[in-house]
C-alpha cells in the first residue's frame, strides 16, 4: 500500500515555528513509523521559502509552492487556510496523480473538499482525517463524506469532531519517540538545589506562557527557590522576555531558543515538572507528551486535553487564563516534590511507552480502514 500525507505546512519551516507545530511533528513521526513496517509513504508539503528548512526525514517529499496565509485577503483566517489548503492542491495536481496513492492521511477540515474532488476522480482513494482541534469552517460538513474513517487525538477533540460531523471518531493519541525521550540514567539530586519548572512550545498568545511568567514572579516573591527553562521561539518571545525584566526574574528565568530533539530531551531530563498553560484550547501537545515519556510529571491548564486520558499520577491541573490558580497550583506541587511516587520518572515512563510507540499509534491509524 502506498500513503500519502497531505500537510503543506509540515514543511514550512522546523518544528517550533509559527505554523509549524505538534501536527506537522505527528505527520512525520506516523509517516516515518509506516515506513518502517514496509509501506511506501509520501508526504506532499509547501516548498521552504528562502532561509527555511524543513526538519530531516527518512520520507519521500514532494514539495511544491504554497501561498502565504497573509498573501490571501483576510476575510478570516480560516477562509485564508482554506484558500491555502486548496491551492496547494491544484499545485501537486501532477504529482499526486504520479504516486496514485492508496490512501492519504489528512490533517484539518481544510482538507475535505480536496479529498472530496480527489474521490471523484478514484472513488477507491482511502481517506483518514484526524482531528487535531477544531479548525472548522462553514460547509464542512458537505465534503465531511468524502472521509472513510476518522480519529481524534483526545476524547475532548473527539467530542467537539462529534458535535460538528454527527459521528465520534476513535481516540488515538499523538506519538512520541519514548526511545529517544526516556529517562536516561538515574542520577542523585541535589535537594538543596532549586525547583526546575520547564516548558516549552511556540511563543504565541494562546500558549498562555506570559502567565507562567506572572506565576513565576510571584512564586520568587513568596520565597519557593526554583528556576524556569522556556524552550521555544516565537512571536511573543519578546513580549515574554521584556515581562521577565520588567519582573526582576532574569536570575530565574532562562530562555533556551528553539531546540534540537535530543537538545530538549537533555533538558527535560534536568526538570523536575513541565507545565502548559495553555489559555486556548490545545488538543494534545506533543511536547508534553515527550516531557511525561523523560520522566517528567506534568502540570497542565484544563484547556489540555491530555488531561481527558492520562491518569491522576501523571498529571495535575488549575483553571486556565488565572494566573492565581496557577500559582497555587505551583506551590502544591512544590510540597510534592520529594513525593517518591510523583517523581518517578522510570515508572511514569513505563507507564506511557505503550501508549505514545510511533509503531502503535500508527498501527491503530490503519487498523481503522476496513480490512
Amino acid at each position: 500500500m502506498k500513503i500519502g500525507i497531505f500537510l503543506p505546512n509540515a514543511t514550512f519551516d522546523l518544528p517550533g515555528a509559527p505554523e509549524v507545530g505538534g501536527i506537522e511533528t505527528f505527520a512525520f513521526t506516523v509517516g516515518e513509523a509506516w515506513q518502517k513496517m514496509g509501506y511506501e509513504v509520501v508526504l506532499f508539503g509547501g516548498r521552504p521559502k528562502p532561509g527555511r528548512t524543513h526538519r530531516a526525514t527518512t520520507l519521500t517529499l514532494e514539495l511544491h509552492p504554497y501561498w502565504e496565509t497573509n498573501s490571501i485577503p483576510d476575510l478570516g483566517t480560516r477562509f485564508q487556510r482554506l484558500v491555502q489548503r486548496v491551492h496547494f492542491a491544484s499545485s501537486i495536481r501532477s504529482a499526486w496523480r504520479r504516486h496514485r496513492c492508496d490512501m492519504v492521511l489528512l490533517a484539518k477540515p481544510f482538507d475535505w473538499p480536496v479529498a472530496w474532488w480527489w474521490k471523484r476522480r478514484r472513488p477507491e482513494l482511502r481517506a483518514i482525517m484526524g482531528f487535531h482541534g477544531t479548525d472548522f469552517f462553514a460547509g464542512d460538513r458537505r465534503f465531511y463524506r468524502a472521509i472513510d474513517a476518522a480519529f481524534a487525538v483526545s476524547p475532548r477533540t473527539a467530542d467537539l469532531a462529534e458535535e460538528r460531523v454527527g459521528v465520534r471518531p476513535v481516540v488515538i493519541s499523538n506519538p512520541v519517540d519514548t526511545e529517544t525521550f526516556s529517562p536516561g540514567k538515574e542520577t542523585v539530586r541535589d535537594a538543596d538545589a532549586p525547583w526546575h519548572l520547564v516548558a516549552s512550545g511556540r511563543f504565541i498568545g494562546w500558549k498562555g506562557f506570559l502567565n507562567l511568567i506572572e506565576a513565576a514572579g510571584i512564586l520568587r516573591d513568596r520565597g519557593v527557590a526554583f528556576r524556569l527553562s522556556l524552550a521555544g521561539e516565537g512571536p511573543e518571545a519578546e513580549r515574554l522576555q521584556a515581562r521577565t525584566r520588567e519582573l526582576a526574574l532574569e536570575n530565574h528565568v532562562t530562555f533556551c531558543g528553539r531546540l534540537r530533539p535530543l537538545e530538549l530531551r537533555d533538558l527535560l531530563r534536568t526538570g523536575d515538572l513541565y507545565v502548559v498553560p495553555s489559555v486556548g484550547f490545545d488538543a494534545c501537545p506533543i511536547a508534553a507528551l515527550e516531557a511525561a515519556s523523560t520522566g517528567l510529571p506534568l502540570l497542565l491548564s484544563d484547556q489540555v486535553g491530555l488531561n481527558d486520558f492520562l491518569a491522576p499520577q501523571e498529571v495535575s491541573s488549575y483553571a486556565s487564563r488565572s494566573v492565581e490558580a496557577l500559582t497555587d497550583a505551583l506551590i502544591a506541587l512544590h510540597a510534592r516534590r520529594a513525593d517518591p511516587a510523583w517523581i518517578d520518572a522510570a515508572a511514569r515512563h513505563a507507564r506511557l511507552a505503550g501508549l505514545l510507540a510511533p509503531e502503535r499509534v500508527a498501527r491503530a491509524i490503519l487498523a481503522l480502514l476496513p480490512s
